[in-house]
């Protein structure tokens, strides 16, 4: 929310005087009145605004939609009403904040990082396709050093991602951000990196190590990791003697609470290496269908826990012996999926800096960065998020039916590896068109649907 806009609520609210109580809840921030009939309602600044009036005969509110809790702390450092006291008759409102919606707040932070690079990779692909099929030979390009660090560039923030979250959930718990910093960067650690390259098996005090680090460094293995972290610096820190405040949390940080994620971490990934192909691979033998299907709900749900991976081998693993592959399609209808419930978050909310956020995170997800949409956007809602998955479902589901295949290695999930698809003689292509369709019109539909049904609850 900008000055300009401030200045037309408030007017709107008939000057800060008229204001009784500023109240904050979860993503609303209401304003309580003493006089609804100094209020001055132009109806072109309330739409413009998207705020929510509510006139009684003793009661006079304006709500306003304040993810990012600008008009609430600009209003406390101006001194306007109480941001404490009794609650509100018609505003309060008691709801816990699902751990979507945390890890949600903590990503919004690092939009503009990820959207900006995510822009970058999109503009290099497309430069890299338009290489493909251009009849010139223009590989000096592609091999060039400068086209390299521009990727480079693009891929950083994707590659520091743990750090960034790593930071950015110290910051939301009020924890020790370079401690947290340094936990995200672990898996990045050289030494770290050669001994997880699956060279020879890795254990840690006598447990097995997966040799994944993708896994380990997964946001939320590390958004968790920081959340205990914040628990022990506060325990420590109350208990711990004056001379060790500040020291003693971070030691033991590094000596008891790293060593115990990866002792719970290494043998789930262990186990999720020695079961997941078999499944998977069962499941394509006895159920294709089936198997297609709950990929293309799951999918999302993988590339958060870092477990999306393990697919690859079983993707190179198809392409050499059948010629073509059924688990690649299922990324491109589960990041559709995601576009179109970020579609319909964008078209639900009447707030400018959602719905310019949600517009681009739906072009992200339909060119192969799905980011922006999962993390920032649909998971700030559980209708959204849900139903993407259930969007995911159902063009996996056509996919399986019509036994929809990739004939080429691509692995980005993204509209401009549709020639991926093109098959000499059959329909393969545009049944890949249909299920996009089908993948983004449900995830959108249902979004818009299921919003719009809270909405009439609140």
């Amino acid at each position: 929310m900008n000055d300009k806009q401030i200045e037309v609520l408030l007017k709107l609210a008939g000057g800060k005087e008229n204001i009784r109580h500023v109240q904050r809840d979860m993503d609303t921030t209401t304003l309580t009145l003493r006089d609804r009939n100094r209020m001055d309602i132009p109806g072109s600044d309330v739409l413009e605004l998207g705020a929510n009036i509510r006139i009684t005969r003793d009661y006079c509110s304006i709500a306003y939609e304040d993810e990012f809790s600008q008009l609430y702390h600009t209003l406390q450092a101006m001194g306007v009403g109480k941001p404490e006291g009794d609650a509100l008759p018609e505003t309060r409102r008691i709801r816990k904040k699902s751990f979507l919606y945390f890890i949600s707040d903590v990503f919004r932070p690092l939009m503009p990082a990820i959207l900006g690079a995510a822009v970058l990779k999109i503009v290099l692909a497309i430069i890299t396709l338009c290489n493909v099929y251009s009849s010139t030979d223009s590989s000096s390009l592609m091999d060039s050093q400068t086209f390299l660090i521009f990727k480079s560039i693009g891929d950083s923030v994707y590659y520091l991602l743990p750090i960034l979250v790593a930071i950015s959930t110290a910051y939301r718990l009020k924890s020790n951000v370079y401690v947290a910093a340094a936990i995200g960067g672990l898996m990045f650690y050289p030494q770290m990196t050669a001994l997880l390259s699956g060279e020879e098996d890795v254990h840690f005090m006598g447990v097995p190590i997966v040799s994944q680090a993708f896994f380990f460094s997964a946001s939320i293995w590390v958004i968790l990791t920081i959340c205990a972290l914040s628990y022990l610096e506060r325990v420590v820190e109350r208990i711990s003697p004056r001379v060790f405040k500040g020291i003693l949390a971070s030691l033991l940080t590094f000596l008891i609470l790293v060593p115990l994620v990866l002792i719970i971490l290494g043998p789930i990934g262990t186990w999720i290496d020695q079961q997941l192909p078999d499944v998977v691979d069962s499941l394509l033998n006895d159920a294709p269908v089936v198997a297609i299907m709950l990929l293309g709900a799951v999918y999302s749900l993988m590339l958060i826990a870092g477990l999306h991976y393990w697919l690859l081998p079983m993707i190179i693993n198809e392409l050499m012996v059948n010629g073509f592959s059924l688990i690649l399609p299922v990324m491109l209808v589960a990041f559709v999926a995601q576009a179109g419930a970020s579609l319909a978050t964008g078209l639900r909310s009447k707030q400018w800096e959602i719905r310019k956020l949600a517009f681009w995170a739906t072009g992200t997800a339909l060119l192969g960065v799905p980011e922006p949409a999962i993390y920032a956007v649909n998971m700030r809602k559980r209708a959204s998020f849900y139903s993407a998955l259930l969007g995911g479902a159902a063009g996996g589901l056509y996919f399986g039916l019509l036994s929809v295949k990739a004939v080429a290695l691509g692995g980005s999930g993204s509209l401009l590896e549709i020639p991926l698809f093109m098959e000499v003689g059959s329909l393969n292509l545009l049944h890949v068109c249909v299920g996009i369709i089908i993948s983004f019109c449900v995830s959108g539909v249902f979004t818009y649907w299921m919003l719009g049904k809270e909405r009439k609850h609140v």
